[in-house]
């Protein structure tokens, strides 16, 4: 599956899109899963909001806007999308990447 996010590197002020391939074939996952294989194997910059006990859709600070639609990153399954486009949560103050505010 091809993933787009939406990058932010504060210290330069600068913004980009990068795109990655992850292969989700083998299981279900969750936007999420995606983000973790990325910043495990692909890219160890990226940055997104996990804490321990995520998975369960109840704090919302996982909330990223996925194909254009704000939705929670840990509960959100991807078998239903061809591709990804990731980008941090509407009207909030982006930190870096898709952490925000």
């Amino acid at each position: 599956m091809k993933v787009k996010i939406s990058r932010f590197n504060p210290e330069e002020q600068r913004a980009w899109v990068q795109e990655y391939e992850v292969d989700t074939s083998a299981c279900s996952m969750t936007v999420m899963d995606v983000l973790e294989y990325i910043g495990n194997y692909l890219d160890h910059s990226l940055a997104y909001y996990k804490h321990s006990v995520c998975n369960h859709g109840i704090c919302g600070r996982c909330s990223v806007r996925v194909n254009g639609k704000t939705k929670l990153a840990c509960i959100e399954r991807v078998d239903g999308y061809e591709s990804l486009e990731l980008e941090p949560a509407s009207n909030r103050k982006v930190v870096r990447d898709l952490v925000v505010l």
